[in-house]
Protein backbone atom coordinates (compact mmCIF):
# COMPACT_ATOMS: atom_id res chain seq x y z
CA UNK A 1 0.00 0.00 0.00
CA UNK A 2 2.78 2.54 -1.11
CA UNK A 3 4.45 2.84 2.15
CA UNK A 4 0.93 3.24 4.72
CA UNK A 5 0.54 0.51 6.96
CA UNK A 6 -2.10 -0.63 8.92
CA UNK A 7 -2.47 -0.21 12.89
CA UNK A 8 -5.84 -1.25 14.18
CA UNK A 9 -7.91 1.11 12.73
CA UNK A 10 -5.98 3.52 11.34
CA UNK A 11 -3.16 4.27 8.90
CA UNK A 12 0.57 4.97 9.34
CA UNK A 13 2.81 6.67 7.38
CA UNK A 14 6.12 7.63 7.98
CA UNK A 15 7.49 10.87 6.05
CA UNK A 16 11.12 12.13 5.41
CA UNK A 17 11.29 15.84 5.89
CA UNK A 18 14.29 15.65 3.77
CA UNK A 19 11.75 15.03 0.64
CA UNK A 20 8.50 16.48 2.00
CA UNK A 21 8.23 19.51 4.20
CA UNK A 22 6.31 19.48 7.40
CA UNK A 23 4.19 22.98 5.86
CA UNK A 24 3.00 20.37 3.15
CA UNK A 25 2.42 17.48 5.71
CA UNK A 26 -0.31 20.13 7.93
CA UNK A 27 -1.47 21.35 4.44
CA UNK A 28 -2.47 17.40 3.77
CA UNK A 29 -3.52 17.11 6.68
CA UNK A 30 -5.63 20.18 7.07
CA UNK A 31 -7.14 19.25 3.30
CA UNK A 32 -8.34 15.89 5.05
CA UNK A 33 -9.47 16.95 8.56
CA UNK A 34 -13.43 16.70 7.71
CA UNK A 35 -12.80 12.90 6.96
CA UNK A 36 -10.10 12.34 8.94
CA UNK A 37 -8.14 12.85 12.30
CA UNK A 38 -4.27 13.52 11.46
CA UNK A 39 -1.98 13.31 14.16
CA UNK A 40 1.57 14.15 13.05
CA UNK A 41 4.52 12.75 15.59
CA UNK A 42 8.26 13.21 14.80
CA UNK A 43 10.25 10.02 15.34
CA UNK A 44 13.66 11.17 14.36
CA UNK A 45 15.17 14.23 13.18
CA UNK A 46 14.15 13.68 9.46
CA UNK A 47 10.98 11.41 9.99
CA UNK A 48 7.44 12.36 11.15
CA UNK A 49 4.43 9.64 11.84
CA UNK A 50 1.50 10.16 10.00
CA UNK A 51 -1.50 8.70 11.72
CA UNK A 52 -4.64 8.99 10.51
CA UNK A 53 -8.16 7.17 10.65
CA UNK A 54 -10.96 8.07 8.74
CA UNK A 55 -14.46 8.51 10.76
CA UNK A 56 -17.94 8.00 10.61
CA UNK A 57 -18.95 7.41 6.63
CA UNK A 58 -15.42 7.49 5.60
CA UNK A 59 -13.78 4.88 7.17
CA UNK A 60 -14.03 3.43 3.40
CA UNK A 61 -11.76 6.16 2.00
CA UNK A 62 -8.77 4.99 -0.06
CA UNK A 63 -5.48 6.18 2.50
CA UNK A 64 -3.43 6.35 -0.18
CA UNK A 65 -5.25 9.82 -1.18
CA UNK A 66 -3.22 10.75 1.69
CA UNK A 67 -0.25 10.34 -0.58
CA UNK A 68 -1.72 11.79 -3.94
CA UNK A 69 -2.72 14.77 -1.53
CA UNK A 70 0.96 15.13 -0.54
CA UNK A 71 2.78 14.95 -3.33
CA UNK A 72 0.32 17.77 -4.72
CA UNK A 73 0.93 20.18 -1.91
CA UNK A 74 4.92 19.35 -2.82
CA UNK A 75 4.42 20.31 -5.94
CA UNK A 76 2.31 23.95 -5.31
CA UNK A 77 5.38 24.92 -2.84
CA UNK A 78 7.85 24.04 -5.15
CA UNK A 79 5.94 25.96 -7.92
CA UNK A 80 5.01 28.73 -5.40
CA UNK A 81 8.96 28.87 -4.65
CA UNK A 82 10.06 29.15 -8.33
CA UNK A 83 7.75 31.78 -9.20
CA UNK A 84 7.66 34.24 -6.43
CA UNK A 85 9.95 36.21 -8.28
CA UNK A 86 7.84 36.54 -11.32
CA UNK A 87 5.29 36.79 -9.30
CA UNK A 88 6.48 39.71 -7.28
CA UNK A 89 7.46 41.34 -10.44
CA UNK A 90 4.13 41.57 -12.29
CA UNK A 91 2.23 42.61 -8.43
CA UNK A 92 5.08 45.35 -8.26
CA UNK A 93 4.44 46.46 -12.16
CA UNK A 94 0.56 46.38 -11.45
CA UNK A 95 0.57 48.74 -8.63
CA UNK A 96 3.16 51.29 -10.07
CA UNK A 97 0.19 51.97 -12.89
CA UNK A 98 -2.39 52.04 -10.11
CA UNK A 99 -3.65 55.71 -7.94
CA UNK A 100 -3.14 53.87 -4.82
CA UNK A 101 -0.64 56.44 -4.20
CA UNK A 102 -0.63 60.06 -4.73
CA UNK A 103 2.37 61.14 -6.32
CA UNK A 104 3.81 64.24 -5.80
CA UNK A 105 4.06 66.28 -8.84
CA UNK A 106 7.10 68.78 -8.69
Amino acid sequence: MNGITRDGDSFVLLVDTRVYSLEALKKTAYTFAAVTSVILEPKTDNVVSVLFNFAGSHSKNDPERVIAELLDQDLREIIKRETTPVRNLILAHAFSRSSLVERDEA
